[in-house]
């Protein structure tokens, strides 16, 4: 609830992710901004670069990244931190390079009998962090979640023959 408490005080909320874990900075950031809140994701080493020059005390940076840490989100976090913000670590291991930036880090396995990574459980963590978030303000939450609703049932962008 502190780091819930955190998105609904940040002056701006910054999402650090690039490569495959682009596709969960891009889902916090749309469904966190379905509350309003100031949120931005950024999944490119220059938009990394602009977004985390201004940030400072004020601000919330969550940096994304697993197994040995992608350089462009890690040093994006060691700027963030160096500036004043606060900053908050997703990966695998507590032997991320995260974990050394961040002032919080969650972890969240990746591994997989496949090739590659399996995001189910950063999914899972960023869901239960939603939650938080939605709790925070309950009643402005629940008001949101009205106007959604009718917008599902009768808005402009579903299909309807």
């Amino acid at each position: 609830m502190a780091l819930a408490k955190r998105f609904h005080e940040a002056r701006r909320i910054v999402v650090l992710a690039a490569d495959l874990a682009a596709q969960l900075a891009g889902y916090l950031e749309y469904q966190i901004s379905l509350l309003g809140l100031p949120i931005f994701a950024a999944t490119s080493a220059g938009r990394m670069l602009h977004l985390v020059r201004s940030v400072n005390k004020q601000d919330l940076v969550i940096a994304i990244s697993f197994r040995r840490g992608l350089r462009q989100t890690v040093e994006a976090a060691e700027q963030a931190h160096a500036n004043g913000a606060y900053c908050v670590g997703i990966a695998d291991t507590y032997l991320s390079p995260l974990a050394r930036e961040c002032n919080e880090i969650f972890i969240a396995s990746v591994e997989t009998t496949s090739f590659g990574a399996s995001y189910v459980a950063p999914v899972s963590l960023l869901n239960s962090l939603l939650a938080a978030v939605g709790q925070y303000h309950h009643a402005q939450t629940l008001a949101i979640v009205k106007e959604i609703a009718e917008e599902q049932r009768k808005g402009f962008r579903w299909y309807n023959p």
